[in-house]
């Protein structure tokens, strides 16, 4: 029997080496790939070509850029906003997550896939400076936890469940995520995007690409990755 699993990627290193884990637990790779009208879109295309390279199955670019419209007040999606150098609560494109989990999991009954994973980490789920808020809601274990028992309310009890797995579900760093990455793609992880941008190279000011530097100082690996500017790691 074929075991599927519906990934759903952005094309950045925690997705593609959470996918590329599954499928050395000999699952076959079903990845969902959004275009949400983020501003960092390159991801798109280089989700579209690991996943050909990876041996995974054709992936689906899922359209969903009228969302753009209504995911205003945040750096990733609204033109009027600068991506910020730092952390910041309107980074959040809220419920994100939501919407892709429940595409992915529609998907996943579809097809006859028993799982749905994405990429959120343990350091997703840390709690923001000076709160117990987690820095992005919507990658906790409880949020997915939720949302897997709402699925399996939304379809009827004779079929299978469709799990939804993460690396903080499996109790997974960034770090610990991206050494087992670098296992399985060599220095094709070095080829996934990060940036919250779309240009030639990694801008290597925003969080997203300053958190890629740091998962690969704290994993003891070698950064190859090329940014237009390196301030560290925060």
């Amino acid at each position: 029997m074929i075991h599927k699993v519906v990934a759903v990627m952005s094309g950045g290193p925690d997705s593609v080496s959470y996918a590329a884990l599954w499928k050395a637990r000999s699952y076959e790779v079903h990845p969902l790939v959004f275009d949400y009208g983020q501003k960092g879109a390159k991801e798109i295309s280089v989700a579209k070509r690991l996943s050909k390279e990876l041996g995974f199955e054709a992936p689906v670019v899922v359209d969903i850029s009228f969302m753009a419209k209504l995911w205003k007040g945040t750096q990733l999606t609204d033109k009027r906003m600068r991506v910020k150098d730092e952390y910041s609560p309107s980074v959040i494109v809220p419920l994100r997550n939501g919407v892709f989990l429940m595409v992915a999991s529609a998907y996943a009954h579809t097809i006859g896939a028993d799982r749905v994973i994405y990429g959120a980490h343990l350091n997703d789920v840390s709690p923001q400076r000076g709160t117990v808020e987690p820095l992005y809601p919507d990658c906790t274990p409880a949020f997915s936890g939720a949302l897997e028992q709402a699925v399996a309310l939304g379809h009827f009890s004779t079929v299978p469940r469709v799990e939804i797995w993460s690396p903080a579900r499996e109790g997974l760093t960034k770090a610990a995520l991206l050494k087992e990455g670098f296992e399985a793609l060599g220095d094709r992880i070095y080829e996934t995007w990060s940036c919250y941008l779309s240009a030639k190279v990694h801008c290597g000011k925003c969080e997203s690409c300053r958190n890629r530097m740091m998962a690969f100082e704290v994993a003891g690996l070698p950064d190859k990755t090329v940014y237009a500017v390196k301030r560290g790691a925060r």
